[in-house]
Parts: structure tokens; sequence; C-alpha cells
């Protein structure tokens, strides 16, 4: 459950899990306005998504909402605002996901700025020691076959509950320091009412085509969510 903060706290408004106090947004807001850097990372976004200690909480990643393509050049970060911010439904996603056994970032707050046309930011906590699965492959390759089936039974999970993840790839899937697989940005998730065929094909076309146009290791094509999927069918 959400909890809205009536009163706008230097023109944001907070939707938070738990009360959060004035030094706690105070925190974020200095976070949210900080020019973000830019990646650098196979498959990660093209910015960096900030971290910072928030008093009381711990480590948390603070992620702000991006537009791409042709519409970036004259508008980056300005969403129309005709219903529930891109962050809350982000936020509602996880908790959803996380209720079900899929291991995705715990939500910690969300928060918006304007009316019509707005920005917004998640704020959740922190993957510990966190790597990308398509970074992984790359720098520790050693590490991958294990990563690869728990990430396995990640993607078991959302098909088997018909959640369509519109952008799963190597590069939405941390590994966290204990191996791990946690998957992220959930922003565009939904509910998928069609044929589950179609869902397994829609994910494996995904992961492949991010992993030939970004050039990682062929043994993440022949073993992600391929062999995962199949395997729901024995």
């Amino acid at each position: 459950m959400m909890h809205t903060i009536r009163k706008p706290h230097q023109g944001h408004v907070f939707r938070t899990a738990k009360p959060l106090t004035r030094g706690q947004r105070d925190q974020l807001v200095a976070c949210f306005h900080a020019e973000a850097e830019p990646s650098g990372m196979r498959l990660s976004g093209r910015r960096r998504m900030p971290e910072m200690l928030l008093d009381d909480i711990g480590r948390v990643v603070v992620k702000s909402y991006y537009r791409g393509g042709l519409i970036a050049r004259f508008n980056r970060q300005h969403y129309f605002r005709w219903r529930a911010p891109r962050s809350d439904r982000e936020f509602d996603w996880l908790n959803r996901v996380r209720q079900l056994g899929i291991r995705a970032p715990e939500p910690i707050a969300t928060a918006y700025r304007g009316g019509l046309f707005c920005r917004c930011w998640l704020v959740s906590r922190a993957v510990p020691v966190a790597t990308s699965l398509a970074q992984l492959s790359v720098e520790r390759p050693e590490s991958l076959d294990a990563a690869l089936v728990r990430c396995c039974r990640q993607i078991d999970r959302l098909i088997a509950h018909r959640i369509l993840h519109p952008d799963l790839h190597p590069g939405n899937v941390l590994v966290d320091g204990d191996g791990e697989t946690w998957i992220i940005d959930f922003d565009r998730a939904r509910h998928y009412n069609g044929p589950r065929p179609r869902l397994v094909a829609r994910y494996r076309r995904r992961w492949r085509r991010a992993v030939r146009k970004h050039g990682l290791p062929p043994v993440l094509a022949a073993m992600t969510p391929a062999g995962a999927i199949e395997g729901m069918d024995r």
C-alpha cells in the first residue's frame, strides 16, 4: 500500500511504502535533480542510476525516467500524466512480482513534480554488489552458468503468471554478490492474455535481439530464456 504525502515537498508529491521524514525527503529531492552520468555499461540504459545512502533505510537507487527516440530531442524527461505516473506503475509492479516469488528490488517511494506534464522518480532498495548479467558475461564468464540457471527460474515465474516484461534482456537482470539474479525495469510490464507460446516467443525474440545487437557471448542466447521456457512444457 502506498502512502501519499498530501503536502508537496519542495514541489514534489511523494508516495511511499512507509512514511518518510522531512530529512529523508530533502535527501531524495537533492538526488532527483543531480546530473545523471552516462552509463558506459553494456545494455544498462542511457544513464547510470545514482545510488545514495538514505537515512535509516540504507543504500537506495534513484531512477529517473527518460524518453527515447525522436521525441527525446524536444522532451527528455516530461510525461503526460493522464493516469498514474510511470513511477507509480513500476512501484506497483515491483510489489506484485515480489509477492509472486520473483526476485525484484524492494520499492521504497515514488515522486513526481508538475501537473499535466510531469517528471517522475522511483526509489528502490539497492541490490548489493550488483552487476548486470550482460556485464558479468563479459567480465566474469566463469560465473555465468550458475547465474543463467537462476535467471531461468525467474523468467519461468514471469511466464507462469502471464506477466509480460517487454524489455527483458541481459542488461535488466542484475546479479548480486551471492550470485542471485534480480529482474529490474518493470515500468512497462503488463498482464498478457494471449496464448502462452506467443508470450514465450516475445521473451525469446527480445532477449536474443539484445544479445546479437550488443555483441554479447552467444551462450546467453542459447541458454537463457530458450532453455528455461522450453523446460516449462515438460
